[in-house]
């Protein structure tokens, strides 16, 4: 049942933004009402899963970190493809490494469940954020350093007429503006 309440959340979370109401009715029906296959971790828990669902699929379905850290597949003893169709049935074991450098964007081509693909989305997206807050911080420190200007002692003495000027809100999304070139120095 928790299964089933997660799947419906997602299903909504990843079709919030979609552009027709056609697009959202085969989505739902692709999701929810297509027919189910019922998989099987090497220690015999059963995941349900949308028919034509893939390692990768059943990955995030296990656990977010599993899914991130996956870097192969091995089906009722054989090592498979990330984009193998699963069957009712199936023993599914996710191989994963620490050293994984996190899920790849090509997966969302194939991947059919809207958890997978939201979970692979949100992945990109703060690790974007992340790399475009340590830009920001970078580039206006070494603005500040070329001026010869103190770095903290500037930034506390300016910092609320320039989020007042620019109508951001703190000092982060500041640095994320600059990181991502939405406004420059």
């Amino acid at each position: 049942m928790e299964h089933k309440l997660e799947m419906f959340r997602n299903v909504i979370e990843a079709n919030s933004n979609v552009e027709s109401d056609t697009e959202f009715a085969n989505n739902l029906n692709s999701e929810l009402l297509s027919e189910l296959i019922y998989c099987y971790t090497p220690k015999g828990d059963v995941m349900e899963l949308p028919k034509d669902s893939t390692p990768i699929d059943f990955a995030f379905r296990v656990h977010t970190n599993v899914g991130e850290k996956m870097v192969g597949a091995i089906v009722n003893d054989n090592i498979v493809p990330f984009d193998y169709k699963l069957k009712t049935g199936d023993i599914i074991k996710i191989n994963t490494s620490k050293l994984s450098k996190g899920p790849n964007k090509d997966w969302l081509k194939f991947v059919t469940t809207s958890q997978a693909k939201n979970k692979i989305k949100n992945f990109y997206s703060k690790r974007e954020k992340d790399e475009n807050l340590s830009r920001g911080i970078e580039i206006l420190e070494n603005a500040l350093r070329k001026k010869n200007l103190p770095i903290n002692e500037t930034l506390e003495n300016n910092l609320g007429m320039i989020l007042d000027t620019l109508k951001l809100k703190d000092l982060d999304e500041l640095y994320l503006s600059i990181g991502s070139g939405k406004i420059t120095i």
